[in-house]
This record gives structure tokens, C-alpha cells and sequence, in this order.
């Protein structure tokens, strides 16, 4: 149920991000929902579920914005996958631990959709990439600590139950 309940988080936080967030972008960069749901979700999750749910959420990007279906896919998956493994070492309870998380992610992620999209045949700019990745940091930072603190309930419930 909590999965269903994520993807059709994800189906708005898209349309959020290109209708409303559309207008408030800084050097191009606006907050990726997606990403941010994905880090945490892998943060209490673990790899194997992190990275299936970077997959998902991924690929209903890639459905519903993406130009190349699949790159976001695997850029969250592999993310997912990624942040999954550390699941065990983090000290979740700290307030700074999802925020690094969440900019190596942005970071990460940058990164890969330019690999993959270099891959592809893409004309994607190296800087270009580098200027919309800041405010991406910036915009994500801003939102990670309403969204962890959800994400962080969702979690201690699940433990108590």
C-alpha cells in the first residue's frame, strides 16, 4: 500500500515540479520530489527496495516528462540502490545525515543522467549541467527536512507496529 501511495506521490510531485516550480526556477534548477523521496525511502529501506523504487519513480518520470525513456530510471535506481547501502551506518536520527545524503544524491544523479545522456547521443553541456545542478542542491536542501521528518514517522510506525 505504501508503495502505491509513493508512485502517486510521484505522479504529482512531476506535475508539481513542471507546472508550479516551472516559474520559480533559479538558473534552471527546481526541487526533484522524486529524488528526495527515493534517498529517504533508501535511507530506512535499504538497497534492494531503494533501488526498485528509484526504478519505479524513475520510469513514471521518464513517462510523464523524460524525453529518452529509462535514463531517469536507471538514474534513480542506481541512486536508490546506492544511498540503500548505507542504510545500516547512518545515524538516522540526525539532523544533517539526509541532507548529505540527499546532495550526493543530486550530485550522483547529475552526474549519471549526463553519463547516460552523453551515452545516447545527447548535445547535454558539461557546465550547463553543473549550473542547474547548485540550485538543484539548494532547492532539494530546502525540502529535505519536511520530507525526512515524514518519512522518518512513516518509519518509527512501521518499527512500533
Amino acid at each position: 500500500m505504501k508503495y502505491i501511495l509513493l508512485l502517486i506521490l510521484g505522479f504529482f510531485s512531476v506535475i508539481l515540479r513542471d507546472t508550479i516550480f516551472n516559474d520559480l526556477s533559479v538558473a534552471g534548477g527546481k526541487p526533484d520530489f522524486m529524488l528526495i523521496m527515493v534517498v529517504f525511502f533508501a535511507i530506512f529501506n535499504g538497497p534492494l527496495k531503494g533501488g526498485c523504487l528509484g526504478l519505479a519513480m524513475g520510469f513514471l518520470e521518464d513517462l510523464l516528462a523524460g524525453r529518452f525513456i529509462g535514463v531517469n530510471a536507471l538514474c534513480k535506481g542506481i541512486i536508490g540502490w546506492i544511498i540503500g547501502h548505507s542504510e545500516r551506518r547512518l545515524y538516522k536520527n540526525n539532523f544533517f545525515v539526509p541532507i548529505v545524503c540527499l546532495i550526493v544524491g543530486t550530485i550522483a544523479n547529475a552526474f549519471i543522467y549526463y553519463v547516460l545522456s552523453k551515452l545516447i547521443g545527447s548535445n547535454i553541456v558539461f557546465i550547463g549541467m553543473v549550473i542547474t545542478t547548485i540550485p538543484d542542491i539548494v532547492y532539494n536542501s530546502c525540502f529535505a527536512p519536511l520530507i525526512y521528518a515524514a518519512f522518518y514517522q512513516i518509519s518509527a510506525k512501521d518499527i512500533r507496529d
